[in-house]
Order: structure tokens, then C-alpha cells, then sequence
């Protein structure tokens, strides 16, 4: 997808919310990339709002961009309330939700997402409730669906859009793989660095 694409889908939206994530192993040279574009995304699109899981890595360098314009545009979902709380990318209040804070109904709506999306994930979904080791992972891949389905009763919107940094040798590997298999299953837009690094040069 190219930036006039992209533009054209997001200005269309009154509230659009895109997703600005990706991989934990950020290669030096492209690391001030990511806060620099996410500063410049902001910047172009004062409308939108920016949701991330506030990982390392590719979270947070998305996150420093997105709140040295704006800290209220950005969304946190977390696998637990205050996950990573230190590393807030601002000492301004940010909005965050924790699984830990939903209703069950809620949980098991993106528990079944989950499964859908990513069949390998079918049995840790079934147990986790039962076999409390794997409750962690399974927060995390659920809190991965979350930030791309929304969450009604928090009002948090369907993403609209998803901007990854990817591991290029295996894009689809993890919780970021798993992220982009949800926003392909519900026709959600993916766009990966090889073609956003170019934007900013063609808008």
C-alpha cells in the first residue's frame, strides 16, 4: 500500500484508530526511524488515534513519536493492568486497559478470535483457565487480538489500520505474526516498513 492509498482510507474516517507495532529486535540504523515516522504520521493525521501493546522494541519507539506530538492520541492494551508501566513513554496520563480489567465476555469473545486467527493457538486458548502456567502467554495473544478487534465495553474502536515493523526473515513469527493474522482475517489494512519508510518522501 502506498501513502496516497492509506491517506485515502484514513482521512475518510472521522476517529480512525491505527495500530503502530511490531518486533522487539529493532536493527540499530532503523531505530530512529520509527519514533520519526510515527511523530510525522501524528502529525499528518491530528485525527487519529494510535494504539499499541507497549512492548520493547518497536512499541516503544512507536510510542515516543506518537506522544512527543500528542499523548492523548495514544492507546495502551495491556495483558494486565500496568504491564510495563515504567516504560510509559511520557509522564503524561495515557490510556490503558488491562485484560485483567475486562469482563469474561469479553475475554472469551477475543479468546475465540484468537483461535480463529491463529488455529496453533487453539489448545493454549482451551487451558487456560485450567493450567495457570499458561495464562500469561495466552494474555498476551489475547491482548494482541484485542488491540485489533477494540474492545466495546472499554471503548476502545476496531482498528482501522495496522503499521508493523517486522522481522523480515520470518514477519509472521510470535505475537506480532499473530497480530497480523487477526487484521488479515477481519480485512483490516497491513502495511509492513518496505513500503511506510517510503512515505514520507512521496506525500
Amino acid at each position: 500500500m502506498n501513502f496516497h492509498q492509506f491517506n485515502a482510507i484514513v482521512s475518510a474516517l472521522p476517529r480512525p484508530v491505527i495500530l503502530l507495532e511490531g518486533t522487539r529486535e529493532v536493527p540499530g540504523d532503523d531505530l530512529p526511524e520509527l519514533p520519526r515516522f510515527a511523530t510525522w504520521l501524528a502529525t499528518k493525521f491530528p485525527h487519529a488515534i494510535f494504539r499499541s501493546g507497549n512492548a520493547k522494541g518497536s512499541d516503544e519507539a512507536f510510542a515516543a513519536g506518537v506522544t512527543a506530538v500528542d499523548p492523548g492520541r495514544l492507546e495502551l492494551l495491556l495483558p494486565v493492568a500496568g504491564h510495563r508501566s515504567k516504560y510509559n513513554p511520557t509522564e503524561y496520563p495515557v490510556r490503558s486497559v488491562g485484560l485483567d480489567q475486562l469482563s469474561k465476555a469479553a475475554e472469551d469473545d477475543a479468546a475465540w478470535i484468537t483461535r480463529k486467527a491463529s488455529t496453533q493457538y487453539e489448545s493454549l486458548m482451551e487451558k487456560r483457565d485450567k493450567v495457570p502456567r499458561l495464562r500469561a502467554k495466552a494474555n498476551y495473544l489475547i491482548r494482541d487480538t484485542a488491540k485489533v478487534t477494540g474492545i466495546e465495553e472499554s471503548g476502545y474502536l476496531p482498528a482501522d489500520a495496522g503499521i508493523f515493523y517486522v522481522n523480515t526473515a520470518d514477519p509472521m513469527k510470535g505475537g506480532t505474526g499473530h497480530t497480523i493474522r487477526v487484521c488479515r482475517s477481519l480485512s483490516v489494512p497491513v502495511i509492513f516498513q518496505d513500503e511506510w519508510l517510503g512515505w514520507m518522501a512521496d506525500a
